[in-house]
């Protein structure tokens, strides 16, 4: 992903920090479209734990509306 990433409120609801969302973002290994517009990443934290970021694209930006530690079923 090149463009830097909107950061809505609710991706803050699990502790993790905007600098690891964003690297996450930029570095995913894996995606998966879970439809309606909606894709889950998972990438690296800058500690290089994994973690799960779901986002949604907008007119203008890709909008990260999820972030925690990546659950198993993400792992794969």
């Amino acid at each position: 992903m090149q463009s830097e990433p909107v950061i809505a409120e609710s991706a803050y609801k699990h502790g993790i920090d905007s600098a690891d969302m964003v690297h996450a973002f930029n570095n995913a290994i894996t995606a998966f479209d879970l439809g309606e517009g909606f894709i889950m990443l998972v990438g690296p934290a800058l500690d290089a734990t994994l973690l799960e970021i779901g986002y949604v694209t907008s007119t203008d930006a890709h909008v990260i509306v999820h972030a925690m530690k990546a659950r198993p079923n993400y792992l794969r």
